[in-house]
């Protein structure tokens, strides 16, 4: 049972998963026009608080995200993310497609990269419990003709021992380009990447969607 998971897991699901998560995170640190929409969304905010009679503020959490579809004004159906999609379209146009040099965000984010690294390091733990069966079936078959597969099994470990070692040096990857996104986004080092990227991944379809609904009442109100 154990050669068949370690096998059927390690070749198809924890490299594609982790390679995504890798390039998710290199597009959310490289991305300098997501850092420029949350710019423009801190000053609506300051200039909100501001005339509520709040103080200005240096930064949020990127929880605050889901928030912007939630403010809203005495337009009901006018939110935050409406102000915010009008001042980008009318002051610096090109923000509006910052959601390109975040593809890998387009879908709800899967496994956490804390959950990853979880599994990874239970598919470390099962080839040492084969490397001790192998062992064990050495010893306890010293006289036996079939030296074969003995050789057999040992290559079949020593393959996935590589395997296993390109894994690791991918969550090494991971794991240091996520710790440096918390850092970059002032997170706490504790943020779980599957709750965070969701957040992001949200903002980014709301903010889509807005970018299209107000493209087609300029459209509407130009046939008028």
């Amino acid at each position: 049972m154990g050669e068949k998971h370690f096998s059927a897991h390690n070749q198809q699901t924890e490299p594609k998963l982790i390679i995504q998560k890798i390039k998710a995170c290199s597009q959310l640190l490289e991305s300098k026009l997501f850092v420029l929409v949350l710019e423009y969304l801190l000053a609506i905010g300051n200039f909100l608080n501001t005339h509520a009679g709040k103080k200005k503020v240096k930064g949020f959490c990127l929880s605050s995200l889901t928030k912007v579809v939630q403010l809203r004004g005495k337009d009901r159906k006018f939110t935050l993310l409406h102000a915010l999609v009008e001042q980008i379209i009318s002051q610096d146009p090109t923000l509006a497609n910052f959601h390109q040099e975040l593809t890998e965000f387009e879908d709800v984010p899967g496994d956490s990269i804390k959950g990853l690294i979880a599994e990874v390091d239970v598919l470390k733990n099962e080839l040492v419990k084969i490397r001790l069966h192998t062992k064990v079936f050495k010893s306890r078959n010293k006289m036996s003709p079939d030296g074969q597969f003995y050789k057999g099994l040992k290559d079949i470990i020593q393959k996935y021992e590589a395997k296993l070692s390109d894994l690791t040096k991918q969550c090494d990857e991971m794991k240091k380009l996520y710790s440096s996104i918390l850092v970059k986004f002032g997170e706490p080092q504790n943020r779980d990447s599957q709750e965070m990227f969701g957040w992001i991944s949200s903002f980014i379809k709301d903010f889509r969607s807005i970018v299209a609904e107000q493209k087609n009442y300029k459209w509407e109100a130009a046939q008028k």
